[in-house]
Formats: C-alpha cells, sequence, structure tokens
C-alpha cells in the first residue's frame, strides 16, 4: 500500500493531508524520514508522525439525524429531549455531536465517534458549507438581507435571499464560516426572532430521503465526500 494512502486508513488524517506530512517531512518509517508519497509500506514497517506511532485504523461510525424540534444535543438541557434517544437501535457510546442544535433547530446532524473529524469540523476559520431556511417572527427586508451579507466579523454568509414558494418571513442562507448559535444570535440582535431554523446541507451530505426524526449511517461514498469536503 501507498504511503499516503496507509496514512489515510490509520484515521490519522485525510490522504490529501497525508501528502502534506511527507512533504514537510514529519513522516518515518522505521525511525527514517520519507517524503515519497510512493512509497511502498511493508509488513513490520513502523510509520511515525512527528515520532508518534500511527496506530491501526480504527472503525469509526457516522450517523445522520433529520432532526426535529424538540431535540437538543446538549445533555443538561433539562427543558428538551436528547439527541440520542433518536437513535435507540444503536449504542450510543462514543458517539458525539458534530455541532451544536437546540431545540428549535432542525434538520440535518451528524453524529459521530470520530474525534478528529469533530475536532477539524469545530475550526473557526474551516470552510464548512451549510444551507439553512429559516423562518421568522415577521417578513424581512432586503436591507437586513443586505446586512446579513455584509456581516464579516464571525460569519461568512455566501448567499442569503427570500425562498421562491415560501412567505417572506422566511429566508434561505448558504454560510461557510461560523455557528449556528452565532447566526440566530445576529439575526435576533436585529429585531427578529427566529421560528424555526433547518439545516438541509452540511459538509457535501443532504438530508434527502430522510424523513424528519429518522436517521441511517452514512454510506462509504458519502463518509468519502464528506471528508474531500474538509
Amino acid at each position: 500500500m501507498r504511503l499516503n494512502k496507509y496514512i489515510a486508513h490509520t484515521g490519522h488524517c485525510t490522504r490529501r493531508e497525508a501528502s502534506r506530512l511527507l512533504a514537510r517531512g514529519e513522516i518515518k518509517v522505521n525511525g527514517e524520514i520519507v517524503k515519497e508519497e510512493s512509497y511502498r509500506v511493508m509488513e513490520g514497517d513502523e510509520i511515525t508522525h512527528l515520532d508518534k506511532p500511527l496506530q491501526e485504523k480504527i472503525e469509526h461510525r457516522y450517523i445522520l439525524i433529520n432532526k426535529p424540534k424538540h431535540f437538543s444535543t446538549d445533555i443538561e438541557d433539562k427543558d428538551s429531549k436528547y439527541i440520542m434517544g433518536l437513535i435507540k437501535k444503536e449504542d450510543p457510546e462514543g458517539l458525539i455531536a458534530v455541532d451544536e442544535m437546540g431545540p428549535r433547530s432542525i434538520g440535518l446532524l451528524l453524529l459521530t465517534t470520530d474525534k478528529v473529524l469533530v475536532e477539524k469540523l469545530s475550526q473557526k476559520d474551516r470552510k464548512i458549507r451549510r444551507v439553512y431556511l429559516i423562518k421568522l417572527d415577521k417578513e424581512i427586508e432586503q436591507k437586513d438581507i443586505k446586512k446579513l451579507l455584509k456581516e464579516r466579523k464571525t460569519l461568512k454568509i455566501e448567499s442569503a435571499s427570500h425562498v421562491d414558494g415560501y412567505e417572506l418571513n422566511h429566508i434561505g442562507i448558504e454560510m461557510t464560516i461560523g455557528t449556528e448559535d452565532i447566526l440566530t444570535g445576529v439575526i435576533s440582535r436585529m429585531g427578529y426572532d427566529i421560528k424555526r431554523i433547518d439545516r438541509s446541507y452540511y459538509a457535501g451530505l443532504t438530508k434527502k430521503d430522510l424523513k424528519r426524526g429518522w436517521s441511517r449511517h452514512l454510506a462509504e461514498m458519502e463518509e468519502r465526500m464528506m471528508k474531500h469536503f474538509i
């Protein structure tokens, strides 16, 4: 197996990132720095990153949920149901929500045992494409939509507009930097009360054909595509 592929298979990082580690001279094979991606890993070879052994890959779980209202990713939220209650047939041990979603939020949520992935997705400056449909307590004016697009301190909103087929108190938002909490905070400070926030797209994943309240494991192709996006 090629060295960059072997490193990715350990779960340490993606293959693309493994190539970067090799180029920087951070990978050793049997104590010697190797920079060639094409190096063929042989049985018995000891692979290290910054002198830390790369362990055998752990089979992680990736579970996609179309989250309904009144569920929260915060186990301490006593006014909501804990999200793990939606996956009763699954062992919840080790599962982490990739980001926080409160009781008003619905839509796409990923649970995983892959802590490295969660850490990457949580980085403030990492661009992760997310698409939301937000219902407000009143019609949102164009001038306020333009203000959202100019927001750059804590968010990067790629597009924001009224949505065909919905009343003018709905807004569609595509965002690449920032959290859902920050987004709702910005909208609230503009004088709007958020009634519902529905995420339909996250890091290459969609909730297509996944009914509200249902969950399923990611297909291998979906897992690869998601990791490609980050």
